[in-house]
């Protein structure tokens, strides 16, 4: 028990280290130093630096899932699922405690072209963000909010490179092309067949 409270502990310094610097910016030094628990204590935690950086961005991943869900709360009378899902993607990544946005995000940039086990990590979380977005297009194609024969691939693709222009424009700190970004998947959506108004 004590040593999941410690596990839980560095990980939340090591989130707010990878949201500035990224998760190569993640060293057993730097944690333990922010943390004040000693780096032999983060050994036996993590074993080694691929073990902190994965653990933390599977912490990040779930964190921002557990978000998005709360954030989802708010729309739960809107029978637009899509729509509610991105909505809460862009309030989430707005908030002001990640300053650089979703991490899953930011790592498949910083990943882009790195081997090994943390791209795999990236890929898979970013699968499973396809995914849901994916499923919420053809409940909402069921709802009749999307026409039928709605490209749903493609929708979900275009939708993601707004949201990687948008999680870069959050960590540069520029509020116009996150407004951009997220006035584009809405007009994205509304081209779709949606009826809504454009921010």
């Amino acid at each position: 028990m004590r040593g999941e409270k410690s596990r839980t502990r560095v990980l939340q310094f090591a989130m707010s280290i990878a949201a500035i610097e990224g998760l190569e910016g993640l060293t057993f030094g730097k944690v333990a130093a922010a943390s004040k628990i000693a780096k032999s204590t983060l050994q036996v935690l993590f074993e080694d630096r691929q073990g902190l950086q994965l653990q933390t961005l599977n912490a990040a991943a779930d964190s921002f899932s557990a978000g998005i869900e709360q954030g989802l709360q708010r729309y739960s009378a809107a029978p637009n699922r899509l729509h509610a899902l991105c909505d809460a993607w862009f309030d989430l990544v707005s908030d002001s405690s990640l300053p650089g946005g979703c991490l899953v995000t930011a790592a498949a940039t910083e990943y882009r072209a790195r081997e090994g086990a943390v791209r795999a990590s990236v890929h898979d979380h970013r699968a499973r963000w396809r995914s849901h977005l994916r499923a919420a297009a053809h409940a909402t194609i069921k709802a009749g909010e999307l026409p039928a024969e709605t490209d749903v691939e493609q929708l979900v693709f275009d939708i993601l490179a707004f949201q990687g222009a948008a999680n870069i424009a959050r960590g540069e700190g520029s509020e116009e092309d996150f407004a951009m970004a997220r006035r584009g998947v809405e007009r994205l959506l509304a081209k779709s067949g949606q009826a809504r108004e454009i921010r």
